[in-house]
């Protein structure tokens, strides 16, 4: 082997060596892209998910239930107040049905309920005028 050709393997490998490390680089650079990307996806998916435990959590601990507002309702307080509470009963039924929270037939039982308990409170509200 003489002299020529020895240079010529020597470069021939310094370029499959360069050509690899090329190829390992890009390689190494799409696999740290990728692994970004899913990292921030599911970043976003974990915060997504502690921001609606929050929001839960806090409609339970304000209450959104209706034995509370019933209870409070039932007190009894001037004419005004109770139509007003009784409109706030309708908005928060209304509000449980387009989340979901509720089905349609529940919904219109429940506003039924309502119209019927609106309409009492009237008759009880001329009968004290009357008077």
């Amino acid at each position: 082997m003489d002299g020529k050709q020895a240079l010529y393997y020597a470069a021939i490998a310094i370029a499959v060596l360069v050509g690899v490390s090329v190829v390992v680089s890009v390689v190494s650079a799409l696999l740290s892209l990728a692994w970004a990307v899913v990292s921030g996806i599911v970043t976003l998916a974990v915060l997504a998910g502690l921001a609606y435990a929050a929001y839960k959590a806090g409609s339970w601990l304000l209450g959104d239930g209706d034995a509370g507002a019933d209870s409070l309702d039932s007190i009894g307080s001037s004419s005004s107040a109770s139509a007003d509470a009784a409109t706030s009963r309708q908005d928060r039924l209304r509000q449980q049905y387009v989340e979901g929270q509720i089905s349609e037939s529940e919904f219109e039982r429940r506003i039924g309920e309502e119209l019927e308990t609106e309409e009492v409170d009237d008759i009880d509200r001329e009968l004290e005028r009357e008077r």
